[in-house]
């Protein structure tokens, strides 16, 4: 039977891979070396300024969550409604608005008119009323005339060719008066009568006082041929 140490020698002997010499690495020569260039760093010059740095850093980020965290409250709120859009209802309502309101202005200015309209009136009535208990002005009637003289009336006869007719008048009426009345009666006309008075012609504006006339007295009538 074999050795048992012998069975359990592992696979592989690593004693005779390692490396013969060990390599030290210092934080400075990883700053110097080109493989980790990229990565330089700037160096701190104390500690305060690294918790200056640190302190930065941790305020950036409270405003950082600060602000993440406002964007999340917010979207979580549900988005306010549309407004609606004006319709045809609306519209209608705003015209009949607006005709009440002019219904109202006209009403208002008609009651104004009619409060105008009755305080005159209401002016006029105490304006007549002190008048009528004024007192009244006193009135000087025109003394009366003197009656008038008594006119005096005379009968007077026209004799004409065939007849004699009598006639009443005054005797201060003109004889145009007469002359006119006998043409009447006579169906002539007076521009073709001619009167007389003791072979005299009777003028249409003298009156009987003036030829002194009497009651009784007779005037002659001559009928022009055509």
């Amino acid at each position: 039977m074999d050795d048992p140490a012998e069975e359990l020698e592992p696979l592989f002997d690593y004693t005779r891979v390692q490396p013969s010499e060990f390599f030290y690495f210092d934080d400075k020569d990883l700053e110097t070396s080109p493989i980790f260039a990229h990565c330089k760093r700037k160096k701190v010059s104390n500690d305060g300024e690294k918790e200056k740095v640190r302190c930065e850093e941790v305020v950036v980020l409270k405003e950082d969550d600060g602000v993440k965290k406002g964007n999340e409250e917010e979207d979580w709120l549900p988005p306010p409604p549309p407004k609606p859009l004006g319709s045809g209802l609306d519209l209608e309502k705003d015209e009949t608005l607006q005709e009440l309101r002019l219904k109202k202005q006209e009403l208002a200015s008609l009651a104004r008119s009619a409060q105008d309209v009755l305080k005159d009136l209401v002016e006029n009535a105490e304006r007549q009323h002190k008048s009528s208990r004024a007192p009244a002005e006193e009135v000087i009637l025109d003394s009366p005339e003197k009656p008038q003289a008594e006119r005096q009336k005379i009968v007077i006869s026209i004799q004409g060719k065939d007849e004699q007719k009598q006639f009443r008048v005054y005797s201060d009426d003109k004889f145009e008066k007469l002359f006119k009345l006998y043409a009447k009666k006579t169906e002539l006309k007076p521009e073709n009568l001619t009167f007389c008075f003791d072979g005299d012609k009777l003028s249409p504006t003298t009156t009987p006082n003036e030829l002194g006339l009497e009651d009784g007295d007779m005037i002659e009538v001559h009928v022009k041929p055509h």
